[in-house]
């Protein structure tokens, strides 16, 4: 939950506004104390004047001395607060009125005592004087607030609110405008350093858009390239495939003629016409099958997308089913152990085969014409990817090349025998379809190379080879 914040224009009123009641507060309530207490002073010196000049009328009275007590009593008592008089004298004692707490008293030369009480002026009874002061207190304490809030709204308040506004544009990327340096010191000081650093930035957002540019220029040379490094090498597997395809089509091509050249001379009975003819039929299809699966391998994409699913078990069925006319392995034994059941795996199948392909031909290459290439498809133990292993009965790879393996131009082949881009165009399609790759030597002898792929998360393939 985000914290209740307040404004800086609140807060500033809110300070003002308490310093200003806790200031003013006490100063009105000083002043009050002090016109109370003049108040009560004047009170004081009014009611010892009335007592002096009580006690001079009627010192050393005696004559009709109660009737004249009396009338000074009723004109005293109520004037300035006086509640009660009291004249003490050795004839006896006279009071008018009440005793109340404060009093005045004065002694004569005579042994006449004269009291005066009387009652000192209340805090609510307010003069026009108090009044007054406390309008202005009011008035001026209102006047400064005002100032003060405009004074500092315009030199601090409204600054910091533009360089606000100003960063919360440059956060949404809209085009920055320079913040006008006013106000206090240090705010023109945040305000310069605001733009300096809004320019900056602008200028680093100008080069990195520009450098974006050029990587993605860069990238798409490089993805350019790549695929054109992966069709360069498709054709050259397309080559030696035409190699053997060459010499097997040769003999089907030589047989036709001979039988042709037989048909022709007329001398056949018409059930072996037609045995050679069914048999020329034959060797016709032969070539056309084989002519048919290299040109299907040679329009193969090279750079074709990631998305979609692939049937291994029917990859390696048409790769071995593809290099089986070649000549160098009538003397080789390809044993495929594959688990037709096998989910199909994502990523690309003409690229695919192009992989299990270039595996197989290097095993090839490795045997000799003699010796055994086994071929293994079956999931992984956690169950999430295909494992797809090709191993041969070669000498190995050397341990010097081993861990350099799928570098370019990497080749454990003679000079002139291979360009060593193979194994690494190999390895970039299988990362480039989420996979991993990877070559060691088997303890019985022979290389092996062991390729994971992904599953995919549709339904089981079909069936797509047959174990040996």
């Amino acid at each position: 939950m985000r914290p209740l914040s307040i404004g800086l224009r609140a807060q500033l009123i809110l300070a003002l506004s308490i310093a200003f009641i806790a200031a003013f507060t006490l100063l009105g309530i000083a002043t009050v104390q002090l016109t109370q207490r003049a108040r009560s002073l004047d009170r004081y010196h009014e009611v010892k004047e009335s007592c002096e000049r009580l006690a001079n009328e009627l010192a050393g009275a005696r004559e009709g001395a109660n009737l004249r007590f009396e009338t000074l009593s009723a004109a005293l008592i109520g004037r300035n607060g006086v509640t009660g008089l009291e004249w003490n004298r050795p004839a006896g004692e006279l009071r008018a009125g009440a005793m109340a707490p404060e009093f005045v008293r004065t002694e004569r030369a005579n042994g006449d005592t004269f009291t005066m009480w009387y009652r000192a002026p209340l805090a609510t009874d307010a003069t026009p004087v108090t009044n007054l002061l406390l309008l202005y207190v009011a008035t001026t304490g209102g006047a400064i607030l005002l100032i003060t809030y405009v004074w500092l709204t315009y030199l601090i308040v409204r600054p910091l609110e533009a360089v606000t506004r100003a960063a919360g544009r440059l956060a949404r990327g809209n085009p920055f405008a320079a913040v006008p340096e006013r106000g206090a010191a240090e705010v023109v000081a945040l305000a310069s350093s605001f733009n300096d650093m809004a320019t900056q930035l602008r200028h680093e957002q100008e080069r990195m858009v520009q450098r974006v540019a050029e990587l993605e220029h860069t990238t798409a040379e490089l993805r350019t390239a790549r695929d054109q490094l992966v069709r360069s090498e498709q054709l050259a597997s397309v080559g030696r495939l035409s190699a053997g395809v060459a010499h097997e089509i040769g003999n089907p091509l030589a047989a036709i003629l001979g039988m042709l050249e037989i048909l022709r001379s007329g001398d056949l009975e018409h059930d072996d016409q037609a045995e050679f003819l069914r048999r020329i039929q034959a060797e016709t299809e032969r070539i056309h099958k084989i002519i048919r699966d290299l040109l299907d391998f040679s329009r193969q994409g090279a750079g074709g997308p990631v998305e979609g699913t692939a049937n291994l078990v029917s990859i390696v069925e048409d790769a071995v089913r593809l290099i089986a006319p070649q000549k160098d392995l009538r003397g080789v034994t390809i044993e495929r152990r594959l688990q037709e059941d096998l989910r199909p795996v994502r990523g690309s199948a003409d690229q695919i085969t192009q992989v299990v392909l270039n595996l197989l031909l290097n095993a090839a290459d490795a045997v000799q014409g003699q010796g055994t290439i086994q071929i293994e498809v079956l999931p992984s133990k956690d169950g999430k990817h295909a494992v797809l292993a090709v191993s041969d009965s070669g000498p190995g790879i050397a341990p010097e090349v081993l861990g350099r393996l799928f570098e370019p131009f990497v080749t454990t082949k003679p000079a002139g025998s291979g360009t060593g881009l193979g194994l690494a165009v190999c390895h970039t399609i299988i990362e480039r379809l989420g996979g991993t790759m990877h070559a060691l030597n088997r303890d019985v002898g022979g290389a092996r190379f062991e390729i994971a792929l992904p599953f995919s998360t549709g339904k089981s393939a079909p069936p797509g080879g047959t174990s040996s």
